[in-house]
């Protein structure tokens, strides 16, 4: 049973806190009620912005106990000061715009950081209200991102750990210097979706070199710009390919004769490298009379066409042509240009 009290609290949980203190004061409950007992008047009257300022005091280590009366009643710019000589300009305003309850002690910390840092604290001082999430997104940005903090304010909690992530693979992978200077670059994107395309591209490496030069007709789209050039020209998702380019999984190659085409061999572990498909403008189907001379050309590389090794391996059944459909390997090469 909950006990009542003054003021229509209520005791529960621990000893000594109400619920309604622990609402407002959250973590930092225990710390509150040893000061001010219960009903806890003094702390629960005052403003929200001085209930932050006792939260912030205990979470960067200082004596509640010598400075608690003060933290209410002196003028809020002294009490600052008593929490910290050297408070970072725009202090006051932000725990003003924090809400009515604490935050976490990582949260009060990483506030006095980002205040002491040029675009973070210009994104915090022009916020309309602040909370703890805003505070932990700007926090987790990469420190070479910290312009982009107007953009990151946008991110979710968990856009910003996936932008994290990356940044930590890039290091990883080619070093902290070239993962700052990528991030450098992330961070003049206009937009966030802008920013995750930069992001996407870092990370994909270029292209491994095509298995074959090519013919005068069909030449290889052998590095990324090269990709994203024919993606747009063609208006197909090629520039999402890059992966399976970098991996050398698969390779790209462009039809120089009339209509165009992008033509993608993959690797096979039956056949080496195969066509995988063929397509013109905007994915449309390769015209019947222009695939005699792609299979002409594919065939001077050494690319087979006709049907994987995966599709030879599906139908190696003891029910095929009975229970089990046969397709003829024609019906593999007209899906490959794009037939329905």
């Amino acid at each position: 049973m909950f006990t009542r009290f003054p003021g229509g609290s209520a005791k529960a949980g621990s000893p000594g806190q109400t619920t309604l203190l622990k609402l407002l004061a959250g973590d930092f409950a225990p710390r509150v009620a040893a000061l001010w007992p219960e009903p806890h008047t003094p702390f629960l009257a005052a403003p929200a912005v001085r209930r932050h300022l006792v939260c912030l005091a205990i979470a960067l280590g200082r004596d509640l106990s010598a400075l608690g009366e003060a933290l209410l009643g002196a003028r809020l710019r002294v009490a600052i000061r008593l929490v910290m000589d050297d408070a970072p300009s725009g202090l006051e305003r932000a725990l003003a715009r924090a809400g009515e309850t604490a935050w976490d002690a990582d949260a009060y910390r990483a506030l006095i950081r980002l205040l002491d840092r040029g675009p973070p604290a210009k994104v915090l001082r022009h916020a309309q209200s602040l909370d703890a999430d805003l505070v932990r997104r700007l926090a987790g940005l990469p420190e070479p991102m910290e312009p982009a903090a107007a953009v990151a304010a946008a991110l979710t909690p968990e856009g910003v750990i996936v932008l994290r992530e990356a940044y930590d693979a890039l290091s990883l992978r080619d070093g902290p210097a070239a993962a700052e200077a990528a991030a450098a670059g992330w961070a003049r994107a206009p937009s966030a979706k802008a920013m995750f395309e930069r992001v996407r591209d870092d990370l994909t490496p270029e292209p491994m070199a095509p298995p074959h030069p090519g013919t005068a007709r069909l030449t290889p789209l052998a590095t990324k710009a090269a990709m994203k050039d024919a993606a747009r020209r063609y208006g197909n998702c090629l520039k999402d390919r890059g992966s399976d380019a970098a991996t050398g999984w698969a390779a790209f190659y462009e039809w120089q004769g009339r209509p165009g085409a992008v033509v993608a061999i993959t690797r096979d572990h039956v056949f080496g490298w195969r066509m995988d498909e063929a397509r013109t403008f905007r994915n449309a189907a390769v015209p019947p009379d222009v695939r005699d001379d792609i299979l002409s050309d594919l065939s001077l590389m050494g690319v087979h066409v006709g049907r994987s090794g995966w599709s030879l391996d599906r139908l190696l059944r003891d029910d095929v042509g009975r229970g089990y459909r046969y397709w003829p390997v024609e019906e593999d090469v007209a899906e490959a240009f794009g037939d329905d």
